[in-house]
């Protein structure tokens, strides 16, 4: 039996916890509000915070040795900030070089005010991390990855999203390879109908996307950006937001998620907190 076993991290997001550092009561009330739990901190500058949670990050994911690791974007916190970029490839390299990392853009990575992306935001993100969509065959597993930023906010990058469209009807497909998809925005956090929020994909592009993922046999999709656990499910399809390696917006901890494939199986995954 074919085995293969992934270590999928996101949000690291280097800088997070300065940005939501120095709350007031009513800031912290409002995001509450909202459904987001900030801390109430003095205010700090710098990412030392996040950056010493992604470097035990990248110790956990040596000792385990996965096969791939999966990166689910918000790498970083601020697009605009080299320092944010440098420290976390510093951090990235010490990842053994005989395990393979593929990564995914989220929208602190490729949009420069981190929520709608430009043409100039996307070809500084692929001049780092390389193609920001792309398949990858990975023992028994099909990797789809998206980039799911252009997918949200497709507005000032028709071209983009017309051509990343076009790579979604050729590549999910039915094939001999378990599929997954990666991204960074969950299609959904509830159920497929949700309403159109911050935190999943616009409806008029969820539900085409949604339907040929199914005639393509895809059981697991995987994404990050909400900062907390949830599994929800469409038919047989799992959507798995899982929770930050950095900043949490919620009661989840700060970790990462083990997903174990086996041929013949459905895909089984944890969520193991950095403590």
């Amino acid at each position: 039996m074919t085995t293969l076993r992934a270590v999928f991290l996101a949000d690291s997001q280097l800088g997070m916890y300065a940005t939501f550092s120095g709350m007031s009561d009513d800031d912290v009330t409002s995001y509450a509000a909202r459904g987001m739990r900030v801390r109430k901190v003095p205010p700090v500058t710098g990412h030392e915070w996040d950056a010493s949670l992604y470097k035990r990050a990248v110790a956990a994911v040596n000792a385990l040795r996965p096969d791939v690791v999966l990166f689910g974007g918000d790498m970083i916190d601020d697009p605009n900030r080299q320092d944010q970029l440098d420290d976390f490839l510093r951090l990235s390299a010490a990842i053994d070089p005989d395990i393979p990392v593929h990564w995914a853009p989220g929208n602190h990575d490729a949009a420069p005010d981190t929520v709608v992306p430009t043409t100039e935001s996307l070809a500084a993100y692929r001049a780092v991390f390389g193609p920001d969509y792309y398949t990858a065959e990975v023992g028994p597993v099909r990797l789809v990855v998206l980039n799911t930023v252009v997918i949200d906010h497709p507005e000032l990058v028709p071209d983009e999203w017309a051509a990343q469209n076009e790579f979604i009807s050729e590549s999910l497909v039915a094939s001999g390879h378990e599929t997954i998809v990666v991204g960074h925005h969950p299609l959904f956090v509830d159920h497929r109908d949700e309403p159109d929020t911050y935190w999943n994909l616009p409806g008029e592009r969820r539900g085409p996307l949604l339907d040929q993922m199914h005639r393509a046999g895809v059981k697991l999709v995987l994404a990050g950006h909400w900062h907390r656990n949830r599994v929800a499910r469409d038919r047989d399809l799992e959507m798995v937001v899982s929770g930050p390696v950095g900043y949490p917006l919620g009661d989840d901890p700060s970790g990462f998620r083990i997903i174990e494939f086996s041929s013949g199986q459905p895909p089984q995954h944890r969520y193991l907190p950095l403590d």
